[in-house]
């Protein structure tokens, strides 16, 4: 039996503060004592009307709430002579709690609003202005929605800031291998690749930050397909996924250094869908999303 329409809200939002609170106690013995550079941590929330996973639509009827934390270990730190600055390694987990159909209408009911929680690790280095990453994933859904995929990694991004002054772009390219189960529900395994700016400029000064994401996401192999065995007639392999402008503000909290770095950010994107991604969002090609969040780091 559905449970009443208020029942459900009260279960979703109880869920989403209790991980948001756990997020929090993650990174709460932290303030405790002086950052001395070597651990780093952050915790947050962004919430949305929708929820679209490299174009791919996972949800948007209702509210999405998505909670995060992660820790950051600087394992070796270089001089300015040397061409790597550093090398840290990451351990987080984020998650994605609906209060639409993908939640309320989930197989596991006991935990309906909980449509997705991932855990993530990896490394990253800091080579003179470059940061190359390898990353694994491990995507979980504790209301059954989907099947666990594992996806290893790559990213390449670059801080221009020196070389640009106050306006720079940000360049990064990241590459993903499915290793098991396919986040398109497709046939098989596939491989995507993604290409992205970011301009930003300080001239409204360093109290608020004004970016412009720019994302191209594509598929390198069965990445976006419509899951029908490639050998029959019909089926297809788009190489094209998505298009994604934003604009994004970050203003900080007046808070005391002591407790960290806070902040809010608002983001408006609008994002424009290949063939398959545009029939599984109900024949829609574009998409316009607005978010907002709350971030602690320290």
């Amino acid at each position: 039996m559905i449970a009443p329409a208020r029942t459900r809200s009260a279960r979703w939002l109880i869920c989403a503060f209790a991980l948001v609170l756990l997020s929090g106690l993650a990174t709460g013995p932290a303030y405790a004592q002086p950052n001395t550079e070597k651990v780093s941590f952050t915790t947050g929330i962004d919430l949305s009307h929708a929820y679209f996973f490299r174009g791919i639509k996972q949800e948007r009827e209702g509210f999405v709430a998505q909670p995060y934390a992660d820790i950051n270990l600087n394992i070796y730190s270089g001089n300015d002579d040397s061409g790597l600055k550093g090398v840290t390694f990451t351990l987080g987990q984020w998650n994605s709690l609906h209060s639409g159909p993908s939640g309320q209408d989930g197989p596991a009911q006991n935990v309906a609003a909980w449509y997705e929680s991932d855990v993530f690790t990896g490394f990253t280095l800091a080579i003179d202005n470059w940061e190359a990453g390898i990353t694994y994933t491990s995507y979980l859904s504790p209301n059954d929605s989907f099947g666990t995929i594992q996806e290893l990694s790559l990213g390449l991004g670059m801080d221009d800031t020196a070389l640009l002054g106050s306006f720079s772009l940000q360049p990064h390219v990241l590459m993903a291998v499915e290793m098991d189960g396919q986040a398109d529900g497709g046939d098989s395994e596939g491989v995507y690749i993604e290409f992205g700016i970011e301009p930003s400029t300080d001239a409204l000064g360093e109290a608020i930050g004004v970016t412009f994401p720019i994302t191209l996401g594509l598929s390198l192999s069965n990445y976006y397909e419509n899951g029908i065995d490639t050998s029959l007639p019909g089926a297809f392999s788009d190489t094209f996924g998505f298009f994604d402008v934003a604009a994004v503000v970050a203003a900080p909290l007046p808070v005391s250094d002591n407790y960290g770095s806070w902040e809010l950010t608002g983001g408006f994107h609008v994002m424009a869908l290949g063939s398959y991604l545009e029939s599984l969002n109900e024949s829609d090609g574009v998409q316009v999303l607005v978010s907002f969040g709350f971030s602690i780091g320290y």
